[in-house]
Parts: structure tokens; sequence; C-alpha cells
């Protein structure tokens, strides 16, 4: 998995939610396992949700191979007054999980025409 783009207050951030982006939220939070699949439930609090954004933009500028100064707090800061930006975040993390467990959403079948014999 690559990484996607993020677009907050007209600036983009590369923001991927990898093994790794996981591994630095469990690190940061002391999430286990058990808590990480709260997150696909939507059962977070404000601050872990932060978090977690915050590691998916850190681990999503390493892959993009571009330097990363910010801190949680300044993450924060660029979601005020931005909620579809958040929302666009989280919509990220569930189609990464979803390409992570595999998972596929069912393709909406397309109806041919039936050719007419004269």
């Amino acid at each position: 998995m690559n990484y996607e783009i993020l677009e907050i207050n007209g600036n983009d951030y590369p923001i991927r939610f990898g093994f790794n982006a996981l591994r630095e939220y469990s690190k940061i939070t002391g999430a286990t396992m058990q808590d990480l699949n709260k997150l696909a439930n939507g059962e977070t609090t404000f601050n872990d949700a932060f978090a977690l954004i915050y590691c998916g933009m850190k681990d999503g500028a390493r892959k993009a191979k571009k330097e990363f100064r910010y801190s949680i707090a300044d993450i924060t800061d660029l979601f005020d007054g931005n909620l579809e930006s958040m929302e666009e975040a989280f919509e990220i993390l569930g189609r990464a999980m979803e390409e992570s467990s595999g998972e596929k959403k069912p393709k909406a079948k397309i109806a041919k025409k039936k050719s007419k014999k004269s």
C-alpha cells in the first residue's frame, strides 16, 4: 500500500494507515491489538482519533520521502474548522483497513443488454 493525499486548508499531506502507522499509534497510546479492533467500529476517544491521524500523516510523509516536523497538537490545529478533512482522513483509514483485511465491497453488477434477433 502506498499513501494517499489528504487535503487540509488547501494543502496536500501524504497519509498512510499501514502497519507502521498502527505500530506507532500503539506505541504512543499504549493501545493493544484489541483496542485497534475498536477503531474499526468507531469506538475511540477524541485524543486517540487525532493520535491516529498524526501517525497516519507521519507514516505518509515517510513513504513520500517528505520531512515531517509536526506534533500531535500541530496536526490537531490543522483540522480546526475543517471537519470535512477529518472525515476524509477516517475514510482513508477505512479503505486501508478493508485493504489489509482482504475484504472487498461487492461490485455492482451491470445488466447486459439483450441483443435483438431479427
